[in-house]
């Protein structure tokens, strides 16, 4: 227990060393069993980091926290979008409850017409809204992982995305984004 400990607060010490040298403020920490992988919480300003990352060698461990202390750089980003597609929702569902309240008819097209339009306009807005979720995040992701490049060095970068390939959590394009980079560096 003393040893999880020890790498633990080494953890601590690599991200708080990392966020000095991008200038941001300090994420906390969060260690946990199991998860779907390391991630980046922005609402908390918060890294989550599993046992099975922490079971990764020393060098890409200190890629993969690098890459989420990048991602503390884009965090008013993040709350904006969030704060954003909260007032899109509010918005979209305000809009056929006012417009069922001013309705002065008492018949059926007076919930049918703002029902249908809720429907239609819900539809098109999540088709909207997950392609440009899709786009924003693979952004963001690219752009953490330049961070990580820059901090320890676009080998083992490219190192640290393979392991994690591995695990699932990473796409080809964050892979060829990084080959890219490692190709144009060393030229």
């Amino acid at each position: 227990m003393k040893r999880l400990a020890a790498q633990e607060q080494r953890i601590l010490s690599l991200v708080a060393d990392d966020a000095a040298l991008l200038h941001v403020a300090t994420p906390r920490v969060r260690f946990v069993n199991t998860s779907n992988g390391p991630c980046y919480e922005a609402l908390f300003n918060r890294i989550e980091l599993d046992r099975a990352t922490l079971a990764l060698p020393e060098p890409l461990l200190r890629i993969v926290v690098a890459h989420e202390v990048g991602h503390a750089t884009q965090r008013k980003t993040m709350l904006l979008d969030f704060a954003w597609t909260v007032l899109s929702v509010m918005m979209l569902l305000s809009v056929p409850c006012i417009v069922f309240a001013i309705s002065s008819e008492d018949d059926l097209w007076r919930i049918t017409f703002p029902g249908i339009g809720f429907a239609f306009t819900l539809f098109v807005c999540l088709k909207i809204w997950s392609v440009r979720a899709a786009k924003r995040a693979a952004a963001f992701e690219l752009d953490a992982d330049a961070k990580a490049a820059a901090l320890c060095g676009p080998a083992l970068a490219l190192a640290a995305l393979e392991a994690m390939a591995a695990r699932g959590h990473v796409d080809a394009a964050r892979l060829d984004a990084m080959r890219a980079r490692l190709v144009s560096t060393s030229q």
